[in-house]
C-alpha cells in the first residue's frame, strides 16, 4: 500500500484532518499570532484616530467656525462622519492595514462617534 492509497482511505483522510486542524489550533492560539493581531488591532485605532483628528481640523472646525451657533447640522455631521471613515481607511492603507476588517464595518460608525466625543471633551 502507498502513502497515496493510504490518503485516499476515509481513515487517511481523518488522519490527515485532525492533524491539520491540531497544527491550525496551536498556530491560532499562539503568542506570535495574538502579538500580530493585536499589533494589526492597534494600528487601525491609530489609523482611525488621525482620520477623526484630520476631519476635524480641515471640515468640522471650519463649519463650526463659520456657523453663528457653532453646531453641525445633521447632514454636515453625517459628511463629516463618512469623511473621517475614508481618511482613516487611506491612513491605514498605506501603513498596510484594513481598518475596516480589524474594527468591524458594523463598528466604524460608533467607534468614530466615541472618538469625536473624546475629540469634543
Amino acid at each position: 500500500m502507498t502513502i497515496t492509497n493510504a490518503l485516499t482511505t476515509d481513515t487517511g483522510l481523518t488522519l490527515v484532518s485532525a492533524v491539520l486542524g491540531t497544527l491550525w489550533t496551536a498556530f491560532k492560539s499562539s503568542e506570535w499570532y495574538e502579538r500580530s493581531r493585536n499589533r494589526r488591532y492597534y494600528k487601525a485605532i491609530q489609523a482611525l484616530e488621525a482620520g477623526v483628528e484630520e476631519t476635524y481640523r480641515t471640515y468640522v472646525r471650519a463649519i463650526k467656525d463659520a456657523s453663528e451657533d457653532g453646531r453641525l447640522t445633521n447632514d454636515e455631521i453625517d459628511r463629516a462622519r463618512a469623511q473621517a471613515r475614508a481618511a482613516a481607511i487611506a491612513f491605514g492603507n498605506t501603513q498596510g492595514i484594513d481598518v475596516l476588517r480589524e474594527l468591524g464595518e458594523d463598528y466604524i460608525n460608533l467607534w468614530i462617534a466615541k472618538l469625536a466625543s473624546r475629540q469634543k471633551n
